[in-house]
């Protein structure tokens, strides 16, 4: 009983990380719509175009990772870990290269460093699902 709650309590983490990771991919091709339609008008700087980029690898990492976890795969720890390695590169990048100019921008990295902090923990669990053999 104690594993199939385990196996319930991992799928479901994986379950919100592949909504979480289908709804960040779906924002990224909507601003890339919109950079494709207004970047002759309005240029994207170099730091909002590597952000972008940063971002869309880190949402298909959340999607794979959740897809792994929900599979009860050993490659939902790898793929945490990556995802993980990435959100925080990102934020110590985004730090010191890419400030928040407005404060819609502030509240968004706000935001992003507050989903980081769930996904440390997620990624903890996942660790331990790995451990305690509840991912094969």
């Amino acid at each position: 009983m104690h594993r199939g709650i385990m196996e319930w309590a991992a799928r479901a983490i994986g379950v919100f990380y592949v909504f979480a990771g289908l709804v960040a991919l779906r924002q990224m091709v909507f601003n890339w719509r919109l950079e494709a339609a207004f970047g002759k008008i309005f240029p994207t700087p170099a730091n909002e175009r590597a952000a972008d980029i940063i971002l869309t690898v880190g949402s298909m990492l959340v999607l794979v990772s959740g897809i792994a976890l929900v599979l009860l795969t050993r490659w939902a720890v790898p793929a945490f870990l990556a995802c993980w390695g990435l959100q925080a590169g990102y934020l110590l990048w985004a730090q010191r290269w890419y400030s928040p100019e407005t404060e819609e921008i502030a509240r968004g990295r706000r935001q992003t460093i507050n989903a980081f902090a769930v996904y440390s923990v997620a990624t903890g669990a996942v660790l331990v699902f790995g451990h305690i053999a509840v991912l094969r």
